[in-house]
C-alpha cells in the first residue's frame, strides 16, 4: 500500500497516493516536512504537527529521573583534631545525601485552525525522600563534630557530639498552561514561542538530629509553599531528516509565592514565618526526537529523550537562627523520556 510521500525539492512538493490515502490540500494549516509541504505563500507556515481527518489533539506522558538538591542545607562539620583540641587542617561539611528519584509528567493539548496556535496543559509530580545523611565518631580525641550555623539540634548538648544526621524531603507539584505556535523559520528549523501561566505547590521537611553520650536532640523544620506566575519561552526543533531532530527548549517564569515556615525543637521552641515574595524559575531541555505518522496520516507520534534542568531561586527559607532565615536555590535536573500521540 502506497503512502503519501512529499519531496521537498526547491520549494515544491510531489505527491503519490492511492484510494486509501486521498490527496492532501496544499493549503492545509500545517507545513510539515512529513507528510505535507504546505502553502508556499505563508511567511512562517505552521508546523503542527497536525493529522488527517482528526481532532488535532494530543496527549503526552513523560518519565523523569531527576536529582533534587537545595543550597545551604549543610548541618554539621566533621573535623580531624590532634591532642583533643588542635584542628589538623582537614574537615568536611555534612549535607543531605542526594539521589536520583523517579517521577512523571502528563499533558494534553489541542491545535487550533486560527493561525496554527496550540493550547497545552502539563502537570509534573516528583517525590524526594531518600536523602538521609548520618555521621558518627568513636574517638573524640581524633575527630570532632560541631554544628554549622545555629541549629537547635545542637543547642541542648553539653558533652562532645558523637553523631549527627539530617533528612530532607520534597513534595513537588507544578502545573503549566501555555499558548504557543509551532512554525518553520527555515526549511529544517522550527520555532515555537509560547507564553502562559505556571502554578506550583510544594512541601519541604528538614530534620536534624544530634546525639552526645546522654542526650538526643532534634530540630524539625517544615515549609509549605505555593505560587503562581507568568511563564514564557521558546521551543526549538532542528530536523536532520523527516523523522529525527534535535530539541532545545527554554522557559522563564516570574512566580509570586507564599511560603509558610514552621520550626520545632526539643527545647520547646516553635517559630512560624509567613513570607510573600517574587522569585525566578528557569527551565532548560536538550534532547533528541524521533517522530512519524501512521494509519494514512491520521495519527502522529513522537518520542523524545534528553536532559532537563530547572532552577528555582530562593526556595530554602528554613530557619538558620531564631529570628531570621537563610536563602538557597532549589535545583532539579536529570533524564526525561517523553511520548506524544496526536489524533
Amino acid at each position: 500500500m502506497k503512502r503519501l510521500i512529499p519531496l521537498l525539492i526547491t520549494g515544491s512538493s510531489l505527491f503519490s497516493y492511492d484510494s486509501c490515502c486521498p490527496p492532501k490540500d496544499e493549503c492545509a494549516k500545517c507545513a510539515q516536512i512529513w507528510p505535507t509541504n504546505g502553502p508556499d505563500w505563508t511567511i512562517t507556515p505552521g508546523a503542527g504537527p497536525c493529522v488527517a481527518r482528526g481532532w488535532d489533539a494530543h496527549v503526552t506522558a513523560e518519565f523523569i529521573y531527576w536529582t533534587s538538591r537545595e543550597d545551604n542545607l549543610g548541618f554539621a562539620i566533621l573535623e580531624h583534631v590532634e591532642n583533643g583540641d588542635t584542628v589538623t587542617g582537614y574537615g568536611k561539611v555534612l549535607h543531605p545525601d542526594w539521589h536520583f528519584e523517579p517521577g512523571f509528567k502528563i499533558g494534553v493539548g489541542i491545535l487550533y485552525d486560527h493561525d496554527s496556535w496550540d493550547l497545552t496543559v502539563d502537570y509534573t509530580w516528583l517525590r524526594v525522600n531518600n536523602t538521609k545523611k548520618s555521621e558518627s565518631i568513636e574517638d573524640t580525641l581524633t575527630q570532632r563534630i560541631r554544628p554549622l550555623g545555629d541549629s537547635a539540634a545542637f543547642a541542648g548538648l553539653t558533652q562532645p557530639i558523637l553523631s549527627a544526621s539530617a533528612f530532607w524531603e520534597l513534595d513537588f507539584n507544578a502545573l503549566d498552561v501555555e499558548l504557543g505556535r509551532n512554525f518553520f523559520i527555515s526549511r529544517y528549523l522550527k520555532l515555537r514561542p509560547h507564553f502562559g501561566l505556571k502554578g506550583t505547590w510544594q512541601d519541604q521537611h528538614y530534620q536534624i538530629t544530634a546525639r552526645d553520650q546522654t542526650l538526643v536532640s532534634e530540630d524539625k523544620n517544615s515549609m509549605h509553599y505555593w505560587g503562581v506566575g507568568i511563564r514564557a519561552g521558546m521551543d526549538t526543533i532542528w530536523h536532520f531528516n523527516q523523522c529525527f531532530s534535535l530539541l532545545g527548549d527554554v522557559a522563564v517564569t516570574g512566580i509570586w509565592e507564599k511560603i509558610e515556615v514552621d520550626r520545632k525543637s526539643q527545647e520547646e521552641i516553635r517559630i512560624e514565618n509567613n513570607i510573600h515574595t517574587l522569585k525566578p524559575v528557569v527551565e532548560l531541555f536538550l534532547g533528541l526526537r524521533y517522530e512519524s505518522w501512521f494509519c494514512c496520516d491520521r495519527y502522529h507520534y513522537a518520542l523524545d529523550g534528553g536532559w532537563e534542568l530547572q532552577w528555582w531561586g530562593g526556595q530554602n527559607q528554613f530557619f538558620n537562627q531564631v529570628v531570621e532565615a537563610k536563602c538557597g536555590d532549589l535545583n532539579l535536573n536529570g533524564f526525561t523520556l517523553r511520548f506524544r500521540l496526536d489524533f
